[in-house]
């Protein structure tokens, strides 16, 4: 049977609905908007700037959604400009409304509905962020540009307004570290935050009785068979290929590795379980993640090996023994 959408159903659409999406929206420009007065806090409400879109899609439909990312769009235009405008809606807008789409999408089979698989939109957060990173050089590079040298430059100077006492040799030393992965870490993060916040907004939701869909069950996380055909053949490029294919081709792995670590935590956790003292060992994990990159590499490992073979089917379901809490 066909998908159906979220919001085909009967739901209310009313002025409530209306005047809450209007403001949804307006509240998120104005979250986005103030990474310009370039404080700490700035950054974090910035980063919540998805929620309040979020909210109102996940608990009202696609066409409240639609309202508030039109309003945003029209509020960051108005207070920063078109180009403000423009940016906020690439990478707040457009793949809030789009994961919100898919989120609502079900259907019925066999008298039970099925809805749109979570690692479905994982992998089309990172199909979208690879597109805007390819189509930003398309718009930005010339045949006589080298990417690696503009990426170097544009964090060389970022760094001499952000930290001019920094001494010229730990300045070009942070610089050569930074630029071999810089467009994939801001995607990355991108695609985190956005991912984050609709976490966060279904859990509201979901606690509220007001989510239209039942929130997933993070632990069944799957993947389609494309996420990890694009993977492999970005790393294959990576190898075979030099210069500015080589670097577009690296960052472009990075980010296909999103989707499989979020996979190879599924069999973190699974794995940690079947331990006595599971909270204390996940803590502690996540605290190493954060603290070190390299912690992702063995997960994101976990997932392609998850993704081939099936690796939580092994796990034993119970654990040995019942953790006292």
């Amino acid at each position: 049977m066909e998908m159906q959408l979220g919001e085909d159903k009967k739901l209310p659409f009313n002025m409530k609905v209306v005047f809450f999406a209007v403001g949804a929206g307006a509240l998120s420009a104005i979250l986005a908007l103030s990474l310009v007065t370039g404080s700490g806090l700035a950054l974090m409400l910035a980063y919540l700037a998805p929620f309040p879109l979020f909210l109102v899609g996940l608990g009202n439909g696609g066409k409240p959604a639609a309202i508030a990312a039109f309003t945003g769009i029209v509020f960051a235009t108005l207070l920063g400009g078109p180009l403000s405008g423009s940016i906020f809606a690439v990478m707040n807008t457009l793949p809030c409304w789009l994961a919100i789409r898919l989120a609502l999408t079900s259907r019925t089979q066999d008298g039970r509905e099925e809805w749109f698989p979570l690692g479905n939109i994982l992998v089309t957060f990172a199909g979208y962020g690879s597109a805007l990173f390819v189509m930003a050089l398309i718009f930005l590079i010339t045949p006589t540009d080298s990417i690696a040298q503009l990426v170097k430059d544009f964090l060389s100077t970022l760094i001499g307004t952000i930290a001019p006492s920094l001494s010229a040799e730990h300045k070009e030393g942070f610089v050569d570290q930074m630029s071999h992965f810089f467009p994939a870490m801001v995607l990355v993060s991108w695609m985190l935050m956005t991912t984050i916040n609709a976490v966060l907004a279904q859990g509201v939701l979901t606690k509220s009785g007001k989510a239209l869909r039942p929130s997933p069950k993070y632990g069944e996380l799957t993947l389609p068979d494309l996420a990890s055909w694009a993977f492999v053949a970005c790393a294959t490029v990576t190898v075979v290929a030099s210069g500015d294919i080589e670097y577009v081709a690296r960052n472009l792995t990075v980010v296909m590795a999103l989707p499989f670590l979020a996979l190879g935590l599924t069999v973190v956790h699974k794995l940690v379980r079947m331990t006595r003292f599971s909270g204390a060992l996940l803590a502690a994990f996540y605290l190493l993640l954060l603290l070190s990159i390299w912690v992702a590499l063995p997960v994101i490992g976990l997932g392609l090996i998850e993704q081939w073979i099936g690796l939580r089917k092994r796990i034993p379901s119970q654990p040995p023994f019942q953790e006292n809490d």
